[in-house]
């Protein structure tokens, strides 16, 4: 310090001495802290002995073991093994969880070479073995990625020959009802994703449902009517100094402004420390346990719901502010209801450009159009549906009218929203977009941290 503590005023130098008694306490509870999580680590260690913490070692630093057993107990239907598929497959294997069923009877073709990794030519040409389906192709090359996950392939009734038949409905719901996840990652028939999707809620079984179309790609999460979550952000827990709290009811919070935002939101809970003032009344045996909720009034002011100080004698001068994470409960809607009445204003749809606001609507309205010109069309194609394929103009036209009589407004004389409608195409999977989609459900898997995406712009 550039004045020694003898010629500062009484109240500052105060204040400082304060502040070195608090860092050498924080630096001593800090030390204690740091033995206390060596000693849990090692106690996690010994209780989660089948956790393989070699492999898995960049995981539990960012998951922890409570979540790497979660992730180990769980199992997952995945339903479609085209590039997207194959992507997904890959990630939730590395990343431990306890089983994944493939099923995808669809032979492989010559589209899926440009995305399934695990498919060769030779495989092409095996349309007439018994192993035709895409998931016996590539089942073993996948179990091989990781020794502690089981991998195998759904038994379907001999006479569901696709995924687009009426027969898949009903057997793929009948394989939902052990399944912690259901993931489809090649586009179905309108009524057998809501089948699906239904089946799901009603087993309490998270639903992800997304595929990629040229440079385009949707994704939809479902995770349930009460999905809860115990982190709703991932970040460390905000803290601050106290200024002052002011003896009013409800009690009003200002922090240093020299220590940064607060960085809290209305409905948080905070807990105080070392607090000076209000009488001892932040003071006593409930210090640094007691919570408050927070009512944001400002970057550096906040209200505490509920209590009234005006009883005291003195403001608060000093304290340390804590952030205690709340689980979140989120209520997820069903495909159904999504794909018929999500609007961007109502938060349904993802905006993943803000210089172009009115693109998640004309991404929604393009797909939903691509689904209705696909059962229209007939059954066949890469995934199952009859999807246009690159350059065939009268398709796109197709799509684009679809399109048109969905929104007018969107489309009628927009010629950017026209051409953004003509690129559906065949799924011809990009291999970009692919290792996008298949990053997000991923994370999603693990993380169980989204809400409805609905339409996402890959361009």
């Amino acid at each position: 310090r550039a004045m020694s503590n003898e010629s500062q005023p009484e109240a500052k130098r105060q204040r400082i001495e304060e502040q070195d008694d608090h860092l050498i306490t924080t630096t001593a509870e800090t030390n204690t802290d740091r033995k206390m999580a060596e000693e849990t680590s090692k106690m996690e260690a010994e209780a989660t002995a089948e956790v393989d913490e070699k492999l898995y070692s960049r995981q539990l630093y960012v998951m922890g073991h409570e979540a790497q057993r979660r992730m180990m107990s769980s199992s997952a239907l995945l339903v479609g093994l085209s590039g997207l598929g194959a992507e997904v497959a890959k990630n939730i294997i590395l990343a431990g969880i306890a089983s994944v069923t493939l099923c995808d009877p669809e032979p492989a073709n010559s589209f899926d070479l440009g995305g399934n990794f695990y498919l060769s030519e030779d495989d092409v040409s095996k349309l007439d073995s018994a192993a035709a389906g895409r998931a016996d192709l590539v089942k073993n090359k996948l179990a091989e990625l990781n020794q502690y996950v089981r991998v195998d392939t759904a038994t379907l009734p001999s006479a569901v020959a696709s995924l687009h038949s009426s027969e898949a409905s009903e057997a793929l719901c009948a394989l939902v009802a052990d399944k912690a996840v259901v993931v489809i990652t090649v586009p179905l028939p309108h009524s057998t994703v809501v089948a699906v999707n239904n089946a799901c809620r009603a087993s309490s079984t998270a639903c992800i449902y997304a595929y990629g179309a040229g440079a385009f790609g949707k994704i939809f999460c479902d995770f349930g009517k009460a999905f809860t979550v115990s982190d709703k952000d991932g970040e460390n827990p905000a803290t601050s100094q106290v200024e002052t709290i002011i003896t009013t009811n409800p009690a009003a919070v200002k922090v240093l402004e020299d220590q940064g935002r607060h960085g809290l939101e209305t409905g948080d809970r905070v807990t105080f420390a070392k607090v000076k003032g209000l009488d001892g009344r932040m003071s006593g045996a409930e210090a640094g346990t007691k919570q408050y909720e927070v009512k944001v009034t400002g970057p550096f002011t906040f209200e505490l719901v509920g209590c009234n100080f005006t009883g005291c004698t003195e403001p608060a001068t000093q304290g340390y502010i804590t952030q205690v994470k709340q689980p979140v409960t989120l209520s997820f809607r069903s495909y159904e209801e999504c794909t018929s009445s999500a609007k961007p204003e109502d938060g349904e749809l993802m905006m993943s450009d803000f210089a172009k606001f009115d693109r998640p609507g004309v991404l929604h309205t393009c797909f939903r159009a691509l689904e209705e010109y696909s059962e229209k069309s007939g059954a066949g194609g890469t995934a199952g549906m009859a999807l246009p394929n690159p350059g065939d103009a009268a398709a796109a036209d197709s799509v684009l009218a679809g399109a048109k009589a969905m929104d007018a407004e969107a489309f009628g004389d927009n010629a950017a929203n026209a051409r953004i409608a003509k690129r559906r195409r065949r799924a011809d999977e990009i291999q970009m977009m692919i290792n996008g989609l298949g990053t997000v459900k991923g994370k999603a898997k693990r993380m169980g941290d989204g809400i409805h995406r609905t339409t996402a712009d890959g361009g």
